[in-house]
């Protein structure tokens, strides 16, 4: 089982968010039920499978969140705490976070007729579907070609999508309302990891004077300071290529994070996330009472 665990959480095409709810989906219908020193093992052994991967920080957030709860079900319950009810319940209030953020995203973005974007965040392609502005921009992403496929998917829902190459990177940016970019993980100093070429792209945006927002939700808060980069390799005419796969964008050049908790500049989220996920371990124990 913890095989499947591991084959969900490293893959390599999903996004951050899509890999947590793949993830939760799983393990509601396959975690083990039993005695609560089975469960609790299994709990430890998931949460060290999902920790293999610190680039992803949902994931880990989610699972530890999952591990508070039971544990604090063990002691407050007269009666043993279901694992999998326990999971369906998180899922749950991940999907409703991440429908939040959205709708908190469709009306921020609302304003906007040109928007640039580059690797296909779930979240990015979500919202534009929902709003459909006059023209949207995509860098193409090489050499995963990413945003080859976020363009793919856009044109297919009738979203008017330029397509450019990353090293336009300024003519993409030309009357350009806003940069748009999704999020691996938002680090404790407000800095957001996403997809490499996303730092150059908000430097160049910042020198352009465009704003760069960021749609995540509170779960991708790295609270514990996990958060390690991660590369990836691959073969070019016989030629290896290794790159840092998600890169560290600086706080300064992020104007805002857009998620369910609002729109918020990156030191405001910092605080209101890490107050937020300090509470899911309650309130998801307070749903099996």
């Amino acid at each position: 089982m913890l095989e499947k665990v591991s084959e969900i959480v490293f893959d390599r095409r999903g996004g951050s968010s899509q890999i947590a709810v793949n993830l939760l989906s799983y393990l509601a219908e396959a975690a083990p039920e039993g005695e609560p020193d089975v469960v609790r093992f299994f709990l430890e052994e998931l949460y060290a499978t999902v920790l293999k991967r610190r680039s992803l920080i949902a994931p880990i957030n989610l699972v530890s969140i999952l591990k508070q709860a039971y544990t604090t079900s063990l002691g407050e319950s007269e009666t043993r705490p279901y694992l999998r009810e326990m999971i369906r319940g998180l899922l749950r209030m991940y999907e409703a976070v991440l429908e939040a953020a959205l709708r908190a995203a469709e009306k921020r973005l609302a304003q906007y007729d040109t928007i640039l974007t580059l690797s296909k965040s779930s979240q990015v392609i979500s919202t534009l579907k929902r709003i459909a502005p006059r023209e949207t921009r995509v860098l193409v992403g090489w050499p995963l070609m990413d945003g080859l496929a976020a363009y793919r998917e856009l044109k297919a829902a009738g979203i008017n999508t330029v397509l450019l190459p990353d090293l336009s990177i300024h003519e993409a940016l030309k009357d350009v309302d806003v940069l748009l970019l999704g999020c691996d993980a938002v680090l404790p100093d407000g800095s957001a990891v996403n997809r490499s070429g996303s730092r150059i792209a908000a430097l160049a945006a910042h020198e352009a004077g465009v704003p760069t927002l960021i749609i995540c939700d509170s779960t991708k808060l790295d609270i514990n300071n996990l958060w390690t980069a991660e590369k990836w390799s691959l073969t070019v005419e016989g030629a290896t290529v290794e790159f840092q796969v998600f890169e560290r964008i600086d706080s300064g050049l992020v104007t805002e994070y857009i998620s369910e908790l609002g729109c918020l500049a990156p030191a405001l989220f910092v605080d209101a996330a890490r107050e937020e996920v300090g509470s899911w371990p309650r309130r998801l124990t307070a749903q099996q009472r």
